[in-house]
């Protein structure tokens, strides 16, 4: 009996870490509402609405919107993470480029 509670446990044990790993490796779906605040307190300072909205703009794509944010922010060394950069693409997708289905 004891040997037996003993691999349940060791069991729980190792799904628990397993799910506990696999958890701060995933990252959630992006938030156009954080993305808004990132947004307004980092790239506003030099960007107004117009930039996006010009004949001549530079994302074609939400993949080439990801990488113009993912340059912009190493740029003026934000470190952002990879959420932050899929909550920021969400905002801008959804309130002025609607691109389509994301791209990760």
């Amino acid at each position: 009996m004891m040997r037996m509670t003993l691999s349940v446990f060791h069991t729980l044990a190792i799904a628990a870490l397993c799910g506990i790993a696999g958890a701060v490796g995933a990252q959630s779906p992006a938030d156009a509402g954080r993305g808004r605040g990132l947004y307004e307190n980092h790239c506003t300072v030099c960007h107004t609405a117009k930039v996006h909205s010009r004949v001549n703009r530079l994302s074609m794509s939400q993949a080439e919107l990801r990488d113009i944010v993912d340059r912009w922010q190493r740029e003026e060394k934000l470190r952002w993470s990879a959420q932050d950069i899929s909550d920021v693409v969400e905002y801008l997708n959804r309130t002025r480029y609607g691109y389509g289905a994301a791209v990760r």
